[in-house]
């Protein structure tokens, strides 16, 4: 890369970073800069534009990592007047796409070269709660909500009955409009039809010329059996109208399962914690369980130690085709308080009939 002339400019100081900042930090101060010192956002303030013209520059040297090795390595710039494409070491176009992805975000609402065409529709977002038990069988449940539909008058045309349409002189008929910004040009959709190409003499009454009205929708949503809390269900095409022949966006429902008061959901297996009395732990026999489908009989083995878990087979979660998680069930034993008289001598006996050593020893 040719240079010639000592330092003009300091690029970092044009951006206001520090000359080991990332790339990262690069771009956003940039696009910060850019946003407050746009020629749009400043109509014919020269001198707004004289420092975007210097931002600029200093992007298109430090935004590449071969032009600002250079750069800082011999402290000068390209030379005046050396194509801007040869400043960043590509030939001209290299790097168009990469210029519209910075002016996109830079202008959110510019329009692709194809916005044009068809524009799909919103999607729609409602969130459905469920009872523990529902989400863990299946449930089917109607869901109400509000979606735009064609306006019954003028059928989604946005003009009235009978007024004549013609192409639209604001775009040709493009749909888009090309707004220069400096060295590039951004599309955006024309601002007269919105869009469509066309516009009309005279706007719909019924919906003041947007096409659209809004419509109560009911539909019935199916939940699978053994649905998460935070898993969605997607309806196709149930969503918001598209624009422009469009299709039509998506009607989503995030779940939202209630929490068990006994049960606790982990994966595909269900868990519970049983208390049981000191006899039943010593002596074993049934005990009572939850379950998802409700009681369940467990029968203990004499014995049973505090903490200890049991798998009951088939009690947990739905999946796949028929198959189903476990249900563990934990074992706490419920230790009598030992300020009672009759406690205390009850568990002396215990402790001679087991031979246990005396408290304290070794």
């Amino acid at each position: 890369m040719q240079v010639s002339g000592p330092v003009e400019l300091d690029h970092y100081a044009v951006l206001g970073v520090d000359p080991k900042a990332s790339a990262r930090d690069i771009k956003r101060a940039w696009l910060k800069l850019a946003r407050r010192e746009h020629p749009d956002v400043n109509p014919g303030d020269r001198e707004s534009a004289a420092r975007f013209s210097r931002m600029q520059e200093a992007w298109l040297v430090l935004s590449q990592r071969g032009p600002r090795e250079e750069y800082d390595k011999r402290g000068r710039r390209p030379a005046p007047g050396a194509p801007v494409a040869a400043a960043r070491g590509g030939a001209p176009g290299a790097h168009r796409g990469r210029w519209e992805q910075v002016i996109q975000e830079l202008f959110p609402d510019a329009a692709q070269p194809e916005a044009a065409a068809s524009a799909t529709g919103e999607d729609i977002h409602v969130v459905l709660e469920l009872s523990f038990e529902e989400a863990l069988r299946g449930a089917a449940r109607e869901c109400r909500y509000q979606r735009e539909a064609a306006c019954p008058e003028c059928r989604g045309r946005r003009w009235a009955p009978g007024s004549p349409i013609d192409t639209c002189r604001g775009c040709g008929g493009r749909g888009v409009v090309e707004v220069p910004h400096g060295p590039w040009t951004v599309r955006r959709l024309c601002p007269t039809c919105s869009g469509e190409g066309q516009a009309g003499a005279e706007p719909c009454r019924a919906c003041r010329g947007r096409g659209h009205l809004p419509a109560a929708e009911q539909r019935t949503v199916r939940v699978p059996a053994g649905s998460a809390s935070g898993s969605r269900i997607v309806v196709g095409g149930a969503g918001q109208p598209g624009r422009r022949g469009g299709a039509s966006g998506d009607f989503v429902v995030t779940l939202k399962v209630q929490p068990h008061p006994l049960l606790e959901r982990k994966g595909h297996n269900l868990h519970a914690t049983v208390p049981v009395s000191l006899a039943q732990a010593i002596l074993g026999g049934p005990v009572s369980v939850p379950t998802a489908e409700g009681r369940s009989t467990l029968r203990l083995p004499p014995g049973t130690q505090c903490g200890q878990q049991f798998t009951l087979r088939g009690k947990g979660v739905p999946y796949g085709a028929g198959a189903r998680g476990d249900l563990l069930v934990t074992i706490s034993v419920a230790i009598p308080p030992g300020d009672d008289p009759r406690v205390r001598r009850a568990v002396q006996e215990i402790e001679k009939a087991l031979g246990a050593p005396p408290r304290g020893a070794p």
